[in-house]
């Protein structure tokens, strides 16, 4: 079973009916974890200074709004603008929700100040699956994710421009993969099985409509 979830500006909060086992690097709660929520808090240039303890600030934050126990995430993107994708292979179900933004985009590899967009920006990405995984499925689930991330960026950059400078991440995305806490788990996601499959085909949809998305209301407003 997957997750519900709910919106309340600055919160957008994906909730599982019980606990899940995470993999992330959430700043507060990065590596192995057991959680029954994912929250994102939608944040302005005015919250945070350049010498602000980002950590630290969304852990108040969530503390404050009853969430100290949530995996947490931050974005600058408005999260009315989330978006959902599922994807189901044989009985293989995953889920799928994000927010994406790229001012702060980059291509991997490049030198420093190589980046060609500027500003505050990141791709937060949430994707659960039905199967329970072991340690190493989960991180092989995670590079599964990270992949379609990728692939869908350069696919929609296709779509836009002629110019052979691309995008594939941001210099703060955040990746969440969860399942369901068992002892009989998964030993393998990878590209040949139904968990990488749905995994993969979840998250590429999800991520190249919202880029899709950012790209135009970016050209609209310029």
């Amino acid at each position: 079973m997957g997750f519900s979830y709910t919106l309340e500006k600055p919160w957008l909060i994906a909730r599982f009916s019980e606990p899940q086992r995470m993999l992330s690097w959430s700043i507060t709660h990065p590596g192995y974890a057991q959680a029954d929520s994912v929250a994102w808090l939608e944040v302005s240039d005015s919250d945070l200074s350049a010498d602000s303890d980002a950590c630290e600030f969304l852990k108040r934050k969530m503390v404050k709004n009853g969430l100290g126990e949530a995996v947490g995430l931050m974005t600058s993107r408005d999260i009315r603008h989330h978006h959902l994708r599922e994807s189901s292979k044989s009985d293989t179900t995953a889920q799928c929700m994000l927010t994406l933004g790229l001012d702060n985009g980059s291509y991997v590899g490049f030198p420093d100040g190589q980046s060609h967009t500027t500003g505050y920006g990141t791709i937060n990405i949430l994707c659960h699956v039905n199967i329970p995984l072991s340690d190493g499925a989960l991180v092989e689930a995670s590079s599964i994710v990270t992949q379609a991330k990728t692939a869908a960026l350069l696919d929609c950059h296709m779509e836009h421009f002629s110019d052979q400078t691309r995008l594939s991440g941001t210099g703060t995305d955040c990746i969440v993969v969860a399942c369901p806490i068992a002892t009989a788990r998964a030993p393998y996601a990878g590209l040949h099985t139904t968990v990488g499959q749905a995994m993969g085909d979840a998250v590429y949809h999800a991520t190249f409509d919202a880029a899709n998305l950012w790209w135009h209301q970016k050209s609209e407003a310029e």
